[in-house]
């Protein structure tokens, strides 16, 4: 059985073939391909674009961010129809 607590890891899983963005805690802001997501939510993006604070923007083939350290996520429209949003409203 599937418990509440692992469905956000778990829909992550699901959105690794797409490109995600996301925002730190410190205001830096990254878009790139979702190539791995751990249990703790840290996050590996691949080709992704760096957008620091100062404003400067760097392109990095690989880039690792921790999840404690993650704000915001923002996943793409497709993953509405992902079973386990189903799965997550039926144990809500």
């Amino acid at each position: 059985m599937l418990k509440f607590s692992d469905i956000p890891s778990k829909f992550l899983t699901e959105a690794k073939p797409f490109v995600i963005s996301l925002e730190t805690k410190t205001g830096e802001k990254y878009r790139g391909k979702l190539f791995e997501v751990g249990e703790n939510m840290n996050i590996l993006l691949k080709k992704a674009l760096c957008h620091e604070k100062n404003g400067k923007i760097r392109k990095c083939d690989f880039i690792f961010i921790r999840g404690n350290n993650v704000k915001v996520i923002i996943l793409p429209e497709i993953l509405m129809k992902v079973p386990i949003l189903n799965l997550a409203e039926k144990n809500s």
